[in-house]
């Protein structure tokens, strides 16, 4: 059961107006809603790591930004919780020809859908769309060049279901030959790390045969077009790797998050101090295991944690660390949701998750489903955006919600 809480007892908050209630107080509500607009560190919950920077849930104004690594790759954000709710829960769609490349198997037109999309990222105005490839027997990558549409800032300022000139699938990538089922994925910078799970069928997943071993793969996709898989890979032989995140933490050490099954538990793997490059084996190592019943909640959020099918790292310029979950609730026929947490990795073997936050999205009919394809990117400092899609395409076009 999640543990409640006011605000962690090691945060002093201070309203709007720069009067603080008190240590694990709170804030007198406006527009209906907590404005925990800054707050300072005060206590320490053992001693700080250096690379963990502050843990700051509501905003970056109390903390001087730190030097990040890898600033290029994803941008630090000045204040993730404020720019999350800033989200329109509304999503604009845009669509992508399917072409002639695209493999057979994608056409159940309903549930259970055994072929399906699964993670969505953004690198410029190319799209990477993950994909289960029960027919083929191979984990696919499909990317789409948005060639109509902007390298930077919304790619869909109003919902257009029409297929733009030069909107289309340019290149389908088998990332392995022996799991075919893909789960949730993430692009740090030119780097894409995805799991590729053991195929499990639908008369399989009645008699419960699956099996639970997978493999994370990293693949370089400095050329979108070419994408490059990297010569290596983390074998999770008796584990599902259903939701992949990548990042770099403050001290320069690559941070991995690999969830089991709907995200119940994450494994968080680490590179050694030093580390420079993904291109060839940096030696990540499981440095830790969440479970979900270790779940922190702040007052005033609620206390699900759901079957995430994407989790995605969000770095703030002061040095926190946030992870934004997103899927479709009660099995898939519910409410697309996004939810915020932050993430405590100031220790060497040890992680903490804090819920912060919860969106209820809103796609156009049959046009995206969270439990398929979700994912998040970091356009700038100040603005985020969400995408998602439905589990396959539809009369020969892919369409994508893009939340900002």
């Amino acid at each position: 059961m999640a543990r409640r809480v006011a605000l962690p007892a090691f945060v002093a908050v201070a309203c709007a107006s720069g009067e603080c209630l008190g240590e694990g107080g709170a804030c007198d509500a406006i527009d209906g809603g907590m404005s925990l607009l800054q707050h300072t560190l005060r206590k320490d919950r053992g001693a700080p790591r250096a690379s963990s920077g502050r843990l700051s849930l509501f905003g970056a104004a109390q903390h001087p930004a730190i030097e990040w690594p890898g600033a290029d790759m994803q941008p630090p954000m000045d204040d993730v919780y404020a720019s999350f709710l800033k989200l329109d829960i509304d999503g604009k769609v845009m669509a992508a020809a399917e072409g002639d490349e695209f493999p057979k198997g994608y056409d159940k037109h309903r549930m259970p859908y055994s072929e399906h999309f699964q993670g969505v990222q953004r690198v410029g105005n190319h799209l990477f769309i993950s994909g289960s490839g029960e027919t083929e027997g191979k984990a696919q990558i499909f990317t789409i060049h948005m060639a109509s549409r902007p390298e930077s800032g919304p790619m869909a300022p109003t919902t257009d279901k029409s297929v733009h000139e030069g909107d289309a699938l340019v290149h389908v990538e088998r990332v392995d030959t022996q799991y075919w089922h893909v789960g949730g994925m993430m692009a740090f910078g030119h780097y894409l790390a995805v799991g590729a799970e053991a195929g499990c069928s639908t008369s399989e997943r009645l008699l419960g045969l699956c099996l639970t071993a997978s493999r994370v793969h990293f693949i370089d996709v400095s050329d979108p077009s070419a994408p490059k898989q990297l010569p290596y890979s983390i074998e999770r032989p008796t584990k599902t790797a259903g939701a992949v995140a990548l990042t770099q933490e403050a001290d320069g050490r690559y941070l991995l998050l690999v969830g089991g099954i709907d995200s119940d538990s994450l494994d968080f793997y680490r590179t050694p101090v030093g580390v420079e490059s993904l291109d060839i084996d940096p030696g990540f190592e499981l440095v830790a295991t969440w479970d979900k019943e270790a779940l922190v909640v702040m007052a005033g959020v609620d206390d699900d944690y759901n079957a995430y099918q994407s989790m995605n790292f969000v770095r703030q310029a002061d040095g926190t660390i946030f992870i934004i979950g997103t899927t479709r609730t009660k099995k898939c026929l519910g409410n697309d949701v996004a939810d915020l947490f932050m993430l405590d990795n100031r220790q060497e073997d040890s992680m903490s998750l804090t819920k912060a936050a919860g969106l209820k999205l809103k796609c156009a009919r049959r046009t995206c489903n969270m439990c398929a394809g979700g994912g998040v990117y970091v356009d700038s400092a100040g603005a985020i955006s969400l995408y998602a899609t439905d589990w396959e395409p539809s009369d020969g076009k892919i369409e994508i919600n893009e939340f900002t």
